[in-house]
């Protein structure tokens, strides 16, 4: 598995981008060593839902963190960068988000197969979910454990899992105007969980 094959395809061109050739051949190159790291090192508890977390989704920016880190970048510019890239690719996923607004009873397509989509997407292997409320006004669960901010903690950046919380606000805003979606914490914040909410507008 390499770079271009995940959520972060476009990596490299941007690397070179904003550093130069050079260096920025040497950032990607170095991405790509950790990636390698990461995934080699990594359990994915049995779980192909979450093996596809990992590889498309978690480690690439974590690998990117990790080598600009590496090349003596501040921790602060560094995760400046990697939301750069990360938001990016939640941009595409916002566009996703907006076809499916488009269709019509969007929310109610939407509640139907959300419960669905959770458990075979977020499997219990990996998180903790608490469902509040799925009806006619709103879609409402919890979160108390996230793989993402089980990870980052693990591998010595939690501050990297705001970064991914972020992403979120963008990728479901795309729902609007059928659907808006809002949230108070993130575990990654430092709540007590993560809150999720879709609003029937």
């Amino acid at each position: 598995m390499t770079i271009e094959k995940t959520t972060l395809s476009f990596l490299k061109q941007d690397c070179i981008q904003e550093f130069g050739e050079k260096r920025g051949e040497e950032i990607y190159n170095h991405t790509q060593t950790f990636y390698a790291q990461l995934l080699e090192n990594s359990d994915d508890r049995g779980s192909k839902a979450i093996l596809e977390h990992l590889q498309k989704k978690l480690f690439p920016p974590m690998a990117y963190y990790k080598a600009l880190l590496a090349d003596g970048i501040s921790q602060q510019e560094a995760l400046t960068y990697v939301k750069k890239e990360t938001q990016k690719s939640a941009s595409i996923k916002k566009q996703e988000m907006e076809r499916l607004a488009k269709i019509p009873l969007a929310y109610t397509v939407y509640r139907l197969g959300v419960k669905k989509f959770m458990k075979k997407n977020f499997p219990d292997e990996g998180w903790q979910t608490e469902w509040v409320q799925c009806d006619g006004k709103e879609i409402h669960f919890n979160l108390h454990k996230c793989i993402y901010w089980d990870l980052t903690k693990s591998h010595g950046c939690p501050e990297l899992c705001c970064v991914y919380c972020e992403n979120d606000n963008i990728s479901f805003s795309g729902l609007l105007p059928k659907i808006r979606f809002k949230r108070t914490g993130t575990l990654g914040e430092g709540a007590s969980f993560c809150d999720f909410h879709f609003i029937k507008v």
